[in-house]
């Protein structure tokens, strides 16, 4: 007798607390949210020319330097992909024409370098990536006969933040001894590639 009296106490202590439960709980679902955000492309743009002052032929090699106006070269980052890119720059020989005699400054006479104190871009507009570089466009002048990597960003690194980026370099081009004297022109060209390295 004593043995039932005291399971019987016990489920009526299961009971009240159970009772005590479903007092305090609602009913409830729920359901899955799903949201896309499209990735957007990735653009580079560049100022259309430079034009370099007038210099009487030299007796030496004399070197004319030129910055470009703010934001002239940038990327835009709204590659989500975690493959990277990057971009070169590359000019050809400048060429001028006395009659039918063409004259040349090699494409090795003219430089290029990075306006920023880093390998770091200034950011223009979104949020900052890190992985988002300038490690071969440094502040000391680089021959640009043939593709220097400008902005990159390799491989297996952070996507998905969208940015976009700035320099204003500097050009120099050496113009040599007794150069003949006419109005020279060259195509510096920047490329995008991707995927990345």
């Amino acid at each position: 007798m004593k043995k039932f009296i005291k399971t019987s106490i016990v489920a009526m202590a299961i009971l009240a607390f159970g009772l005590i439960m479903m007092n305090k709980s609602n009913a409830q679902e729920s359901a899955d949210v799903y949201l896309t955000v499209n990735e957007w492309t990735l653009t580079i743009t560049a100022s259309w020319s430079i034009n370099l002052w007038a210099v009487t032929s030299p007796t030496v090699d004399t070197d004319l330097s030129w910055q470009f106006s703010a934001d002239s070269f940038y990327v835009t980052d709204y590659k989500w992909s975690m493959s990277g890119y990057y971009t070169t720059i590359q000019v050809t020989d400048l060429t001028g024409n006395i009659g039918t005699t063409t004259y040349t400054i090699p494409a090795a006479n003219v430089e290029f370098k990075s306006n920023t104190a880093t390998a770091n871009p200034h950011l223009m507009t979104g949020t900052a990536n890190s992985d988002v570089t300038m490690w071969s466009i440094s502040t000391t002048y680089t021959a640009i006969n043939s593709p220097i990597t400008y902005f990159e960003r390799n491989n297996n690194t952070t996507g998905g933040i969208l940015s976009q980026y700035w320099d204003t370099p500097r050009v120099k081009v050496t113009v040599p001894a007794f150069q003949a004297a006419t109005t020279y022109h060259g195509i510096i060209t920047y490329t995008l590639y991707e995927p990345g390295n």
